[in-house]
């Protein structure tokens, strides 16, 4: 705990009991499934990005075992987002065009440090956090929400 935390266990907790919970920063994202959805594909994809951006922080910790659980985080998180993805294809494809104006509101005019704000998504702290990482972020779930929905139906469906 204390490698990666700053600190030993006692003094997280007490750093955890004592922030503030500020849930005004995503009260927009919170309006209806489909919001809370985007936000969520995105939110996983850029913690992936910044799992891998803390891979040296975490070889350099010298216990093998630290870059192997990292390595196990970003592929958990990967899921998250693309289940999230799959999701929207599945149920909101009449939605679509909506995706890039909640993800514009998540990246334009954010600044590069951005409060923890004690909430369950858009929990960005540390240097991995930048305008390009966010804007990227936001390319790749545009990219991968466009993409044809592939359903168990058409996966066994051989060519004729």
């Amino acid at each position: 705990m204390e490698l990666v935390a700053d600190g030993s266990e006692k003094d997280l907790w007490e750093r955890l009991d004592g922030r503030l919970h500020d849930f005004s920063a995503v009260n927009e994202c919170l309006r209806d499934e489909f919001s809370l959805i985007v936000v969520l594909a995105f939110d996983e994809t850029c913690t992936c990005h910044a799992y891998a951006a803390d891979k040296d922080f975490y070889r350099g910790l010298g216990d093998n075992r630290f870059h192997r659980c990292l390595g196990e985080l970003i592929a958990d998180e990967a899921a998250h987002s693309t289940n999230a993805v799959n999701v929207i294809r599945a149920r909101y494809s009449d939605r679509l065009s909506e995706i890039g104006a909640i993800l514009d509101g998540l990246t334009s005019g954010v600044a590069d440090e951005w409060g923890y704000g004690g909430t369950f998504i858009l929990d960005r702290f540390g240097d991995a956090y930048t305008k390009e990482m966010l804007a990227k972020c936001r390319d790749k779930i545009l990219r991968n929400v466009a993409r044809p929905l592939k359903t168990a139906d058409s996966e066994n469906r051989r060519p004729s």
